[in-house]
């Protein structure tokens, strides 16, 4: 337990009190994607629903564990766990909405993430890469949502779950001086503010 950077610089700093929010807060993430697997599979439905952005997640959190170990990152591990309630909405997704060939091949490549985290050398760099992926796929949930003028099965506790985990997330990596992290979550802070405001406008 003593590698991990939350350990050492254990105190009454931005660190530890950020990497406190993060575990915190990685519960009501845990919260959010079993809301909206139920929804999913209460309604049967999937519509307004991004794949690539679900499917890039799922795979995303088994490779965070991965990177998590790499940086010594406590916070980065648990979150990681994610990928397991993530499993309803991959799955209520595929069972409730007829894929696309893009869609299809979207969750082909998100699975590439695993194996190539495992052996790429410069972690931090595919990190980055990932990261814009994801907030360009993130950025298609938002387009989704406007283009088809209704929230369909968006279920905002999610995305309010998500909002309020970036920021502490932004918090955590500029402690730890973790560049890509502090660029992707301050995006995803904005992009998942839009979100909301647009769930609530199509009401």
């Amino acid at each position: 337990m003593e590698k991990f950077v939350e350990i050492q610089n254990w105190g009454l700093n931005a660190l530890t009190i950020s990497f406190l929010m993060t575990i915190f807060f990685t519960f009501f993430q845990a919260y959010g994607f079993i809301k909206q697997g139920q929804k999913i599979w209460k309604k049967r439905s999937a519509k307004s629903l991004s794949p690539p952005f679900f499917f890039l997640l799922f795979f995303w959190f088994i490779a965070f564990i991965i990177y998590g170990f790499n940086k010594n990152s406590l916070a980065m591990i648990i979150n990681g766990l994610l990928f397991i309630p993530c499993i309803s909405v991959v799955a209520g997704i595929i069972n409730f909405k007829r894929l696309t060939i893009f869609e299809f091949l979207s969750f082909i490549m998100a699975a590439s993430v695993i194996p190539i985290m495992i052996v790429v050398k410069n972690k931090e760099i595919f990190v980055f890469v990932v990261m814009m992926i994801s907030l360009a796929v993130l950025l298609g949930q938002l387009v989704v949502m406007v283009r088809a003028k209704s929230r369909g099965s968006v279920e905002i506790k999610f995305a309010i779950v998500f909002l309020t985990t970036a920021v502490f997330w932004f918090i955590y990596s500029y402690s730890i001086g973790d560049w890509a992290l502090e660029v992707f979550n301050s995006v995803s802070i904005i992009i998942y503010s839009l979100i909301i405001y647009f769930y609530y406008r199509y009401k």
